[in-house]
């Protein structure tokens, strides 16, 4: 078992049970992986069901007798489960007269991709010769899923050819179909043939010349990615202050795989906000140092797993203000340059970072919960409509520090001029009173 360098800067109860939760998780497992053939099997493409029900997807195997074959199943995805068979008319099944390999659902998601969709590829690394010419079936979440860009690069890596790939839209029995368990179960487990796929990638990608740069710190920023406008918001303060203590920003979509890896390969500090990105660290080097900004009261646990399969030295920081627990994947997020950031910046002798102006920030978040947060209780939406109102319409904008200044230099001048008027000391009541809905607000 590896030991983990896990730091936490977490500032709630629930992060406390987080970090007991992940420091006694053991992840490797020495288990024996099974790698079986079946003959005349049926798969069934994917149907969806539900976002609200596990399996949350029906499809797989069956057999002849039109028994379900749960070697085929997928069970170890967070919500993207596969399990079950469904009605079909058997007369119009296509026939194919082949042995073929078996790679399971197929979620075109990367982080998913990168964990539970390559797992069953060990026997072709093992024995490339072998399965060199054999189709490979995906079982696509969604019809229109394809397999392009860095998802069909890191197979080519990996060694199978555009040309293997079969993406299965309808029913078809196979001759015989080659099925390998898993080699990662997430949140559960990893085995060394898990590792035995990562090391060939990477190994792979290393062996290919590139014309980029490599830094030693380096940020991977979300900045110029499209979808990430209207969902993390206020995240380029956080950059700026990765910036100012020599994190060199990346952002991954403009690279090809082949030169993320080598970016990643090159880098001793990696920072990153808790998403997909960070998932990435699979191809840096052991034992590197990470920081991740949490951006939710929730967790993405599925990087604990990767920080004991790469032994990375993590620190976790909570760097969000939240209303609303939102969905990993859906947002809204609201980034904050807060007392865990600043307590970090101080731990690791770093400059410090700047605490801006977060009105226009506040207001797009509220805008996007409203837009986006589906089933509010009333007590909720009254208490989001009245931030609302007050970023909107009354609350004049200050920073902290102007707040506290106001606030004493007219608590002086009502106790200088006491007896005369009540202008200075309502004054002073009047900036007390917005320092603390300041704080209420902002932190």
């Amino acid at each position: 078992m590896k030991k983990i360098n896990r730091k936490y800067l977490f500032a709630n109860e629930d992060s406390e049970t987080i970090l007991k939760t992940a420091e006694e998780q053991n992840f490797f497992s020495n288990q024996v992986l099974s790698i079986k053939t079946f003959d005349n099997i049926t798969l069934l493409p994917p149907k969806f069901k539900s976002w609200r029900t596990v399996p949350m997807c029906i499809g797989g195997g069956v057999d002849e007798q039109n028994n379900y074959v749960e070697e085929t199943a997928t069970i170890n995805f967070n919500i993207y489960r596969m399990y079950g068979s469904y009605q079909y008319d058997s007369e119009k099944v296509k026939y194919s007269d082949e042995t073929v390999f078996f790679s399971g659902f197929y979620v075109q998601q990367w982080g998913h991709f990168l964990l539970e969709c390559i797992s069953r590829f060990y026997p072709i690394i093992q024995n490339p010769e072998k399965y060199k010419d054999m189709k490979i079936i995906f079982l696509p979440m969604r019809e229109n899923d394809e397999i392009n860009g860095t998802f069909l690069e890191l197979l080519n890596l990996i060694g199978i050819m555009e040309e293997q790939i079969v993406i299965l839209r309808e029913p078809t029995r196979y001759k015989k179909i080659i099925v390998p368990e898993p080699s990662l179960n997430t949140n559960i487990f990893w085995t060394k043939e898990y590792e035995t796929i990562i090391n060939h990638i990477v190994e792979k990608a290393m062996g290919k010349p590139v014309k980029i740069k490599t830094h030693k710190k380096i940020y991977l920023s979300r900045k110029n990615w499209a979808l990430s406008y209207d969902r993390d918001i206020g995240e380029d303060k956080i950059e700026r202050f990765f910036n100012k203590n020599g994190f060199k920003s990346v952002s991954m979509e403009k690279h090809s795989l082949v030169e993320q890896i080598h970016i990643l390969q090159g880098a001793d500090h990696v920072a990153s906000a808790i998403c997909t990105l960070p998932h990435n660290l699979l191809f840096a080097r052991d034992g590197i140092k990470s920081a991740i900004i949490n951006k939710m009261p929730r967790y993405n646990s599925s990087q604990f797993q990767i920080d004991d399969f790469k032994n990375i030295d993590a620190t976790y920081i909570d760097g969000y203000l939240a209303l609303f627990s939102a969905d990993c994947g859906i947002g809204p997020f609201l980034f904050d340059v807060n007392e865990n950031l600043i307590n970090y910046a101080k731990d690791n002798g770093m400059k410090l970072p700047k605490r801006e102006a977060r009105k226009d920030d506040i207001i797009k978040y509220l805008d996007l919960c409203f837009e986006k947060i589906d089933n509010l209780s009333d007590r909720d939406l009254y208490e989001l409509r009245n931030l609302y109102k007050i970023m909107r319409t009354r609350f004049h904008f200050y920073s902290k520090r102007e707040l506290f200044i106001k606030k004493y230099f007219y608590k002086v001048l009502s106790m200088i001029i006491k007896g005369k008027n009540k202008y200075f000391y309502n004054r002073y009541i009047e900036y007390k009173n917005r320092l603390k809905e300041y704080k209420k607000v902002m932190f």
